[in-house]
């Protein structure tokens, strides 16, 4: 074998270099180099400076002559090989970037080598803290095997050690590992990248578990409204079940969660169902607030301030009854209600007792027909009134019961308001017949 020969069979094999030092996933060999006998050197010098580039087996000491060659040669017939030595060397090198960055160049002329797409795939995430460049070429790489997958696939690119049915499995596998790494350049890029991909792409519902994580710690942070958020994202992951949700066992996991963080933030599991309907039919919140206990304690106070300031009287029977349907309730009546005189009330009659002259009435005071006020009199009342009249009384607290609740008052007559029922008038006696005249 000739000193020629050699020379042209070792600057062949720098191609078959290139990859050495990629991980995972594995690489083969770099673009296609022209035919050996189409390729000649510029002259010697070139010739020398190739030589002593492919030759050098210490990477650093490699760059410097690769560099030495390009300077001299920018354009050369073994621009690939070159390129595949450059490769190599970077990679043993750990410089990962200008791996990456000597692969994304080689991609203008070789677009759709799989092996290229691998390494740019390998070495970004390897970067300890990835460029707005690095990240570029990344997405760059991975959606062209997602939206050019058939031209990455292509019979021609098939490696010859391959067959037909392993070329074609690979690649659904590639085309879902380079979503993935769609998803991983939007989490370096943070929340709002994320919230953009899942705009884009709704079945990406890991970055909803990463979402709802990120949300989480900003809540711990000062910020407890921002648990509305970060529990619908884990409910999107447990209530999906479209293209690309989580398996079973995950989504199972993921519900227990909701369950208890939905408890502990709005108070009861009331309402989850709808939170579940709703994530499993949109990828983001979009309004969707989940009530927390502070937003329904306020909500109540509210209520109860309008409807103090509407119904003073209304709210002063509520409060007694509060008291009185309390767990101590009947501890309560006895040592600080029975007996004593309450604020008036107002309230409707469901029945008397008896029903003309009564001496017992049973009101409805809270609700309109459901009766939980009984007012007795010493003596009776006069007459008697219909069913939904309304009375005010002003009584003294004699008894409760708690369930059905029913509070006894008694009632002195000029303390009831609104009592219109009169006794019939007595019978008149008879006229006396006039006297006769004398005749």
């Amino acid at each position: 074998m000739t000193f020629s020969t050699t020379k042209k069979i070792i600057l062949a094999g720098v191609a078959t270099m290139a990859f050495a030092a990629a991980q995972d996933p594995p690489a083969a060999a770099v673009a296609p180099a022209a035919p050996a006998d189409a390729r000649k050197w510029k002259n010697d010098q070139e010739q020398t400076l190739g030589i002593a580039a492919a030759a050098e087996k210490d990477p650093a000491a490699q760059l410097e002559k690769l560099d030495k060659w390009k300077h001299d040669f920018p354009e050369s017939d073994y621009d690939d090989a070159r390129a595949g030595a450059y490769l190599t060397a970077y990679g043993q090198l750990k410089r990962y970037h200008d791996q990456m960055m000597a692969a994304q160049e080689l991609r203008k002329k070789h677009p759709d080598n799989l092996d290229l797409l691998r390494m740019i795939f390998t070495d970004v995430p390897l970067i300890k803290s990835p460029s707005a460049e690095d990240l570029a070429a990344l997405a760059d790489a991975a959606r062209f095997v997602v939206d050019h997958a058939d031209d990455v696939f292509s019979s021609k690119n098939k490696p010859a050690n391959q067959t037909d049915d392993q070329w074609n499995k690979l690649k659904p596998d590639m085309v879902a590992y380079a979503q993935n790494q769609l998803d991983w350049i939007a989490e370096q890029q943070g929340k709002d990248a994320v919230i953009a991909r899942l705009k884009q792409d709704p079945t990406r519902v890991a970055l909803n578990v990463w979402l709802g994580k990120q949300i989480l710690e900003e809540a711990k942070k000062g910020h407890p409204e921002l648990q509305s958020d970060a529990i619908f994202h884990y409910a999107r992951a447990a209530a999906y079940t479209g293209p690309g949700c989580l398996d079973p066992k995950a989504r199972e996991g993921m519900k227990g969660f909701v369950d208890r963080a939905f408890k502990t933030y709005h108070g009861s599991l009331e309402g989850e169902d709808k939170l579940l309907a709703t994530a499993a039919n949109q990828a983001l919140p979009d309004g969707y607030v989940i009530e927390s206990t502070v937003d329904i304690f306020n909500k109540a106070a509210d209520k109860d301030k309008k409807d103090r300031e509407g119904n003073p009287m209304l709210a002063q029977w509520r409060d007694v009854k509060a008291i009185l349907t309390a767990d101590n309730g009947q501890e309560k009546f006895d040592a600080e209600v029975k007996e004593n005189a309450l604020p008036t009330f107002k309230g409707k009659i469901i029945s008397m007792t008896p029903a003309l002259k009564p001496k017992t009435i049973v009101l409805a005071v809270e609700k309109d027909g459901v009766a939980d006020c009984t007012i007795t009199f010493e003596a009776a009342l006069p007459g008697k009134m219909d069913a939904g009249s309304e009375l005010e009384f002003t009584g003294v607290a004699k008894s409760f019961k708690k369930d059905p609740y029913m509070l006894t008052l008694e009632v002195d007559k000029d303390k009831l308001v609104g009592w219109t029922g009169k006794n019939a008038p007595a019978p008149r006696a008879p006229a006396k017949p006039a006297p006769k005249k004398a005749n």
